[in-house]
């Protein structure tokens, strides 16, 4: 049995080495083939220098080649270092590696997420003394705090006291992701996805609320680009596209499809785990499309951050979302834009109809219902929350839908905790009448 079980988690390495390092190399191929290979370069640096808050898409900064060069570098760095610290190839991974690609082209950078690799790992070797590869949550997801670095290091105009400053800042909160981030996660008991998040969110907000005492301001940033919104489109599609047939290849089969249904998607529901890899990325290329097909419907713009949403939904399509579960909440931010003073394709909706798939447990646990309301809620949230980290933590949407989850989560442990376990069934109103 063991020997059998190793044998499936082997295969599983390296036909998600497979499939990442694909992505990874068509990332570096189109980058050389839609810009000269000097423009890429100069591209990069703009990228690297760049502080990387919200919203910064790398597209607008820099050229559509750079953003694919910073992808594709960053994506590798993260699958060596799951190698590095042989990490488990499960769903888990899948769903940070998949972030960080996407978040690749919105905020990080292969600069600013290594401080943060250290932190955590100075972390573990003075406090928790933990394997190494059970802490790639903070490792991987906890790079959400990359514009901390990039900041301080080339935002403020401190030259190289900012970059050794930032340096500096980006180990210490790696470090306290690590340490909060079990702590975080019962606020709101799995039912918010995006708990590293949340975890950031709280970590950025101190950050910031410290610089503000030393009359340090941080204002947003608004760089969208809109002219490759079809190419994009198209790109991604195919991708999508590649990662279900790698899953039917792989033995996708219907039967697991349904056990994933089933499930309330509640963190963290491995896939990988709980069916098998093939089934599992017909799942990440399934709810994929249907972003982008959001997205298309409503005559929004493809670019880095709706890259960094779509990729971020597919990846947990490996942990936690399915169809069932992310839709009820997509639609309730979509009706939540009718009456008030945000459209649709405004990015900040545009972004939170993607993002706020992080409440598909709502959804999964109570109904179709709940994930309207949760929709609902969340959208307004996350509309002004950006101010308190100083736009420093690219998971806005995960602290947002963090803080909403701990007034949820919270009003209903205190009156029926019972309700929150995953073994409780909800009794009919009506009973049907026995002859």
């Amino acid at each position: 049995m063991d020997t059998s079980l190793n044998l499936v988690k082997n295969i599983d390495r390296k036909r998600i080495t497979l499939l990442v390092g694909l992505i990874s190399l068509l990332f570096l191929v189109t980058a050389f083939v839609v810009e000269k290979p000097i423009e890429v370069l100069r591209g990069e640096w703009k990228i690297i220098t760049s502080p990387g808050i919200l919203i910064t898409d790398f597209i607008a900064i820099s050229n559509l080649g750079s953003a694919f060069f910073n992808a594709g570098l960053t994506t590798l760095m993260g699958l060596g270092l799951a190698w590095f610290i042989k990490a488990r190839f499960n769903g888990y991974l899948l769903s940070a590696i998949f972030t960080l690609a996407g978040f690749s082209f919105f905020g990080k950078t292969p600069f600013n997420i290594v401080p943060i690799f250290v932190g955590v790992y100075l972390y573990d070797a003075f406090f928790s003394h933990q394997p190494m590869r059970d802490l790639i949550a903070p490792l991987l997801f906890g790079t959400t705090l990359g514009p901390i670095v990039s900041q301080v290091a080339f935002g403020f105009g401190w030259g190289w006291w900012g970059i050794a400053f930032g340096i500096v800042l980006g180990v210490v909160c790696g470090g306290l992701m690590a340490a909060i981030m079990g702590h975080i996660y019962t606020f709101h008991q799995g039912y918010n996805l995006y708990n590293t998040g949340t975890s950031a969110g709280f970590i950025g907000t101190v950050v910031y609320m410290m610089m503000r005492g030393f009359g340090i301001q941080i204002e947003s940033v608004f760089y969208w680009s809109t002219e490759y919104t079809n190419l994009l489109s198209l790109y991604l599609f195919f991708i999508l596209l590649m990662i279900i047939i790698f899953g039917i290849f792989w033995g996708a089969n219907y039967s697991s499809y349904k056990k994933i249904l089933k499930c309330s998607g509640r963190l963290a529901s491995d896939y990988v785990e709980m069916t098998d890899l093939g089934t599992t990325l017909v799942n990440m290329g399934v709810i994929g499309i249907i972003g982008l097909g959001y997205v298309y419907l409503v005559g929004g713009d493809v670019n880095g951050p709706v890259l960094a949403g779509i990729l971020t939904v597919t990846g947990f399509g490996a942990l936690g979302k399915h169809p069932r579960n992310i839709l009820p909440v997509m639609i309730g931010v979509y009706f939540i834009c009718i009456p008030n003073i945000w459209t649709h394709t405004d990015p900040g909706p545009l972004l939170a109809a993607l993002f706020c798939t992080t409440l598909a447990p709502i959804s999964g646990r109570f109904g179709f219902l709940a994930g309207l309301a949760a929709g609902a809620i969340h959208l307004p949230m996350v509309m002004h929350v950006g101010g308190l980290h100083g736009y420093m933590s690219l998971y806005n949407n995960g602290f947002a839908g963090g803080l909403a989850m701990l007034l949820i989560v919270g009003f209903i442990n205190g009156l029926k905790p019972h309700v929150l376990e995953e073994d409780w069934v909800r009794k009919p109103i009506f009973k049907k009448k026995v002859n």
